[in-house]
């Protein structure tokens, strides 16, 4: 009887003790949501992996309306069934569903990167103004992620890992669980018996975050708490990279930061009066401030080198974190890439409407341009300009470098003829005694 009372009594323990964890999860969860309410639609990135099944069913546990996005990267020969998986559990739980299959390339980074970047590619598109996006990201990431990042030999930045939340498109995206371990996890998918998929993949060790899931960290865990050091160690150096990044911005104030036509530049003479670690931050800072990618330490000091260093009419065009480093007299800028001009093309122009240009390019109407039939061509070579307040005719090449226009839009900018004559070339100047200002032209920005 006594035997019988103390297996009742370490039962009804259990019980509890696995309640209150359960409980303990789900609090975790919904802090986090109450610390970044979402203002839109809320959407959960469902691969009906333990992660995302476990956030799902804390989530519809709360009753908290969502929206699922399931992306199939068609990797595997089971995506179909994965898919038919979270369609059906969509269903049975009476969720909305989205399903977008992307194509994976692994021409920059390896198939890891080339996933990561088609799922956030469809993110971005998804999101609308105030819509937040979760993922199932956990603990056990974290420090993964940690590990892979000092291994490539990352930065601050970088080594601060994944953060709970950051812009995403035009919403945000948020990880709720990366306070949570994966034994967190699996103990709460197992006591509310949840169904979920384990990817094929997840065992091959030739994919380095595999490699240290299945061989490294057993080890590191089995002698140190490494999610909670991890998750630690990542916070300290995100707190010490948003000081460096406020550091940064300061800089670039001080190096007068200049929305260009075509991107944003600096003062090269007051960047040279910061030391190489504060120009290296800046440049860093610059990069992240117009979400590019942080490159890594070799590339950005050959880069500053070689832009510092140029001549000030050179034609410098370095690649840097997506965008390339320019320079032009003494200010350094970085644009997105130009595409290759194709075959010069003309286009008619009512003078009304806004006319789309190749390489981004856009041709408005000012308030004193008449309308009319023009026609709009960019630069063959050899054209001859006469600006309405000069007495004679200059090549357009010597107008445009008196005009200061930065080399690289040279061959963008648009010449507008009416009747034969050139009217107007860009927003530059005008030709034609008739016309008192020339139309707006705008080329492209950081974000195209």
């Amino acid at each position: 009887m006594l035997i019988c009372v103390i297996q009742l009594r370490f039962l009804g323990l259990t019980a509890f003790w696995s309640e209150l964890k359960l409980l303990e999860l789900t609090a975790a969860v919904t802090a986090v949501l109450s610390r970044y309410p979402c203002e839109g639609r809320l959407w959960l990135g469902y691969s009906g992996g333990l992660d995302s099944t476990v956030l799902l069913h804390i989530l519809t546990a709360q009753q908290i309306p969502l929206q699922l996005l399931h992306i199939n990267h068609g990797l595997s020969p089971f995506a179909a069934m994965w898919q038919a998986h979270c369609v059906a559990t969509a269903a049975a739980l009476n969720i909305p569903i989205v399903v977008q299959q992307v194509k994976v390339s692994t021409a920059a980074g390896g198939l890891e990167q080339g996933a990561r970047r088609a799922r956030y590619a469809v993110f971005e598109q998804l999101l609308t103004p105030g819509d937040q996006m979760l993922l199932g990201h956990h603990g056990d990431d974290q420090a993964e992620t940690l590990l892979l990042r000092l291994l490539r030999g990352a930065g601050n930045l970088g080594l601060a890992a994944m953060a709970e939340t950051r812009p995403l498109g035009s919403g945000s995206l948020l990880r709720p669980l990366l306070a949570v371990s994966r034994r967190q996890l699996e103990e709460y998918a197992r006591q509310l018996q949840l169904r979920w998929i384990e990817d094929d993949s997840n065992s091959d060790e030739a994919l380095q975050r595999n490699y240290l899931r299945l061989r490294v960290m057993p080890l590191l865990s089995a002698r140190w708490p490494l999610v909670e050091r991890a998750a630690r160690a990542s916070a300290n150096l995100r707190e010490s990279a948003q000081l460096l990044q406020e550091v940064a911005l300061e800089d670039l104030q001080r190096c007068d930061r200049r929305r260009a036509r075509f991107g944003e530049s600096i003062d090269i003479v007051a960047l040279r009066e910061l030391s190489s670690q504060r120009r290296n931050n800046l440049v860093r800072g610059w990069l992240s401030a117009l979400c590019a990618a942080t490159p890594e330490a070799p590339q950005l000091y050959q880069a500053l080198q070689q832009g510092l260093n140029a001549a000030a009419d050179s034609r410098l065009a370095v690649g840097l974190g997506g965008l390339v480093l320019r320079r032009f007299r003494a200010r350094l800028y970085l644009t997105p890439p130009l595409p290759a001009r194709r075959e010069i093309s003309e286009w008619c122009w009512d003078g009304v409407s806004v006319l789309n240009l190749p390489g981004g390019g856009q041709l408005y109407p000012s308030l004193e341009w008449p309308a009319g039939r023009y026609l709009v061509t960019l630069r063959k070579g050899g054209e001859r300009a006469k600006p309405r307040c000069r007495q004679h005719s200059q090549t357009l090449k010597k107008l445009l470098q008196e005009m200061a226009l930065e080399p690289w839009l040279r061959n963008w900018v648009p010449l507008i003829y009416g009747d034969g004559e050139l009217l107007a070339v860009g927003d530059l100047f005008v030709c034609s005694k008739q016309l008192k200002e020339a139309p707006k032209w705008l080329f492209g920005s950081i974000s195209d």
